[in-house]
This record gives C-alpha cells, structure tokens and sequence, in this order.
C-alpha cells in the first residue's frame, strides 16, 4: 500500500503537465495570499484575484464549474474587498490616534455577526446554493453538481463576510475547504491543490486564533 502511495506522489511531480505547472504556480501564489490574509494586509486582495484568474482556468479544464464561476466573481469582489479595507483600515487608524498625534501601525481588528446579519446571511446562501445547483444540474454536465454549488455558495458568502473582517469567516473557510479536498480528489486534480486546501484547513483554525489573540474587537469596522 506505502509504494502505490508512494508512486502515485511521484508520478503528479515526474510526469507534471500543464495543468499541473499552473496548479503548482496556484499553490506558491496561495501561500503568499494566506500569510496577507493573517495579517489583514490589502495587498491579499491584488493576490487573490491572480489566484482566481489561475483557477478559472483549472476548474474549467476539471468541469468544476461552480468554482470556476466563483472564481470569477472573486476578480470582481476582489476591487471591493480592497478598497473596503482600506477604508475599514483607515477609519480604525484614525480612531487608534496617540495623544501626540501619530497613528499606531495597522492593527487587526474583527467583529462578529448580528443576529440579524446571520440570518439573513443564511438566508442568502440558501437562495444562492439552489441557483447554482440548478444552473449546474440543467444546463451542464457537472458530476457532483450539489457539491459543486455549495463549495461556490460558501466561497461566494465568505468572501463578502471576510470583506466585513467578521471573524466567523474562518468557520466558513475550514466548512469550504474540507468539502473541497473531498471534491479535487474525486476529480483527480493535481496532488498540489488537494495539499493545497488541506493547508487551508489547518490555516482556517490558524487564522481564526490569530485573530482572536492578536486582533481587537470592535462593534463595526465597516
């Protein structure tokens, strides 16, 4: 059993493809956007819209079409993420001012979902999922179509709560990477991506403490 494990690793990188070439660039560019992410930089969002650009085209190629389409939307809200937290970065600089004048430097700041927020959040993704799916079960030919549209669903939910800087985000990431490790296997993508999101999964947990110690709560950062 280890040297079919063993051989299967050895065949992704020995006999690497295209596909495989541009997944490993994915995966270099991934790193680089988590590290921003944990340290709420602006920056993540210019290197997250290249990742999703990369992406595109692989989910594409697998007939994961779902994330290809998320992908590029993610270009879109990747504008307004940015420019959401510069203004989130610059109002909570501004209010952080010492007495003699100079602004502290960038701080992480957080804040939960209200009761209203997440319901209506859900309620959204609810009414999202049920679109995809039936765009991806009638109109396409997706093998795991409901999978598909709720990996998308929660992508396309989360990017806007990470957006907010609502801490519960990495809940929904560690939900959307478990999920996505079961579907890239399954649709025998390369062994980088699938290393890829198991990484994120034990990135989400990280995050989600990172924040918590590190961050400050506020009652709104928008």
């Amino acid at each position: 059993m280890l040297s079919n494990i063993w051989a299967y690793i050895a065949g992704q990188f020995t006999a690497m493809d295209f596909w495989g070439i541009i997944q490993t660039a994915g995966l270099i560019l991934s790193f680089v956007y988590l590290w921003l992410e944990f340290h709420q930089k602006p920056l993540m969002w210019v290197v997250s819209a290249i990742c999703s650009m990369i992406y595109a085209h692989v989910y594409f190629h697998s007939k994961i079409y779902a994330d290809m389409g998320f992908s590029c939307f993610n270009i879109c809200m990747c504008v307004y993420g940015f420019i959401k937290w510069l203004k989130i970065d610059r109002k909570i600089s501004v209010s952080h001012e010492s007495d003699e004048g100079e602004k502290r430097k960038t701080v992480i700041a957080y804040r939960h979902f209200r009761s209203t927020e997440f319901m209506v959040t859900l309620a959204a993704a609810g009414a999202i999922w049920a679109a995809i799916f039936s765009i991806l079960y009638f109109l396409t030919d997706s093998p795991i179509p409901a999978l598909d549209a709720l990996t998308a669903t929660l992508n396309i939910v989360g990017t806007w709560v990470l957006a907010q800087k609502i801490i519960e985000v990495w809940g929904i990431w560690f939900l959307v990477n478990i999920i996505s490790i079961y579907i890239y296997y399954r649709r025998g993508l390369h062994l980088t991506t699938i290393l890829l999101y198991c990484f994120y999964l034990g990135a989400s947990v990280y995050g989600y403490i990172k924040w918590r110690r590190r961050g400050i709560l506020v009652k709104d950062v928008s």
